[in-house]
């Protein structure tokens, strides 16, 4: 089932979205060749917990780290670990903050300095294109599919797959609520988007191939190719004339300029 968003729901989910955007800004500053994938994950748990938050992956579906951190060819669901970042892996952040009983659920890409890795760099962008040119999708009496269509679409033209087993979501008053929203799929297609929908929009892609496994944790999705992979999340709030992104922040309007510039 939808759950259409009351005021309430929104004022709150909005307070759980600053308190993200507050660890997205103050978390890359960690960020460094040498540091520990653990030591990252109970730094952004004190940082959700220091600004009113709680982390919303610790034990949901038994899961056992605060935030989801993943790394070059791990797409989704990285387990904070003794992995030391050498310079220029691609680390994804996926970070749950839960404000009373509201949750925000997005997540950001970055390369561990010094970030000049070209082939990290490309699918970066495209993911973030990805993803910024999906969103553009979202508005009501559009449907679904034109958000998945368009992600797929993107993804192609940039020299990338899709993962087509695990996709976007609903959000907000619980972490994972309908509808699914895939990675590809027909436009005009699905359900219609109508306003105080808040939408998680997540393109997760992958280098060459779309075939992947899951580690012996049970929950890390990595490439089975061992080629990079990358994913991007944004929290989205369908508006009665388009959309509003509750999870953008101003480092990463600097840090995607060219991108944002270009579409």
């Amino acid at each position: 089932m939808i759950i259409i968003k009351t005021s309430e729901d929104i004022k709150k989910i909005k307070k759980a979205c600053e308190i993200w955007k507050v660890v997205r800004t103050k978390l890359p500053n960690f960020v460094n060749p040498g540091i520990t994938t653990h030591e990252l994950d109970i730094i952004a748990k004190n940082l959700i917990e220091k600004n009113g938050g709680k982390p919303t992956f610790y034990k949901l579906y038994d899961f056992p780290g605060y935030i989801c951190i993943s790394v070059n060819d791990e797409l989704v669901h990285g387990i904070g670990s003794d992995y030391k970042l050498q310079p220029n892996d691609l680390i994804t952040f996926d970070i749950g903050v839960s404000y009373q009983d509201h949750v925000c659920d997005a997540a950001f890409s970055m390369i561990v300095p010094p970030g000049d890795a070209p082939d990290a760099n490309k699918i970066l962008n495209a993911t973030y294109k990805s993803l910024m040119m999906s969103i553009k999708q979202i508005k009501p009496h559009n449907h679904i599919g034109d958000i998945s269509s368009k992600t797929y679409e993107i993804a192609k033209n940039e020299g990338f797959e899709v993962i087509k087993s695990y996709a976007g979501h609903g959000c907000g008053n619980q972490a994972h609520e309908d509808p699914i929203i895939p990675n590809f799929g027909e436009p005009n297609s699905g359900i219609e988007i109508v306003p105080n929908m808040v939408l998680c929009i997540e393109p997760m892609l992958m280098t060459d191939s779309d075939k992947y496994g899951i580690k012996p944790n049970k929950w890390t999705v990595y490439a089975k190719n061992h080629k990079l992979t990358c994913h991007y999340e944004h929290m989205v709030l369908v508006t009665s004339l388009g959309s509003e992104i509750l999870t953008l922040t101003e480092i990463e309007k600097k840090q995607f300029k060219k991108v944002l510039e270009n579409e």
